[in-house]
């Protein structure tokens, strides 16, 4: 099982949709996936179908008031899974904030429940803006953490510090950076070119070029790839799963399509929703 954690200290960069892009379309492929909304403003637990203001959700975990098998919520989606979360989370944070022990190992123990472990191929961390303890909890218990920065703007000096403040939280964590929001003009190209110089193998490849799509699934609370798979910007989030994906695994997830598509009546190939 592997864990993603998806976070900036800086808004608007594309942390949710990159998250409920990427669980999305690893349940596509064939993945078991469950998110966590790691954020009290409980957007991808909105993508995905599930937000509910009255139940306490990762709070309750984090709280132990509430079992990891209960708080779980199938979605809408193919394979994907979701721990939701909402305002309850402000008040966990707080009341974490002042525990006295396994404050930010929480995540982590929940993840080594048996119900997560042995069921799910990946578990997709959504972080909040603030490096609270909820956040503190997805970095410690991430394999690798994701920071999505948006071409330009300040968002590219809050990679450097949220490299800076996760530092040691988690020896031997992978992070890479990926470019949100890209055009093709100067700035934007400059930047790029600046990111790539400054963090070198911490780029992705995949740069997510910028789409009135993602707009469009923000208001409807869909999954950007959902919502148009031959957008430029879907696209990108699908190699970015190449990227991530091990060629065993990416062999693999291509069977998967391939079988999916073929009709098992006639053996033609037809199109997957």
């Amino acid at each position: 099982m592997k864990v993603i954690g998806v976070g900036n200290l800086k808004g608007g960069v594309g942390k949710t949709t990159t998250s409920t892009s990427l669980a999305y379309l690893l349940g596509r492929y064939g993945k078991k996936v469950l998110m966590v909304d790691a954020d009290a403003q409980g957007n991808a637990s909105g993508t995905m179908g599930v937000y509910d203001p009255n139940e306490k959700g990762l709070a309750g975990i984090l709280l132990e008031q509430q079992s990891t098998e209960e708080t779980i919520r199938h979605t809408r989606y193919e394979n994907v899974d979701i721990i939701p979360a909402n305002m309850w989370l402000m008040q966990a944070n707080a009341q974490l904030l002042y525990s006295m022990e396994n404050q930010i190992d929480r995540i982590e123990k929940m993840l080594n429940d048996e119900c997560i472990n042995n069921k799910y191929d990946y578990v997709i961390c959504d972080c909040g803006l603030l490096l609270d303890v909820t956040v503190l909890n997805v970095v410690k218990a991430s394999d690798l953490l994701i920071i999505p920065v948006k071409a330009g703007g300040y968002g590219i000096d809050a990679v450097e510090n949220m490299i800076e403040q996760t530092k040691g939280i988690h020896e031997g964590q992978q992070i890479k950076v990926l470019m949100t929001m890209k055009t093709g003009n100067i700035t934007n190209k400059d930047t790029a070119q600046w990111l790539r110089d400054t963090y070198k193998d911490k780029m992705f490849e995949t740069e997510i070029r910028r789409s009135v799509v993602a707009e469009k699934a923000e208001t409807a609370k869909r999954p950007l790839p959902e919502m148009s798979r031959g957008s430029n910007a879907a696209k990108d989030y699908n190699n970015v799963i190449r990227e991530i994906m091990t060629d065993e695994e990416w062999n693999v997830a291509q069977a998967y399509i391939e079988s999916k598509r073929r009709n098992k009546k006639t053996g033609r190939f037809q199109k997957v929703d």
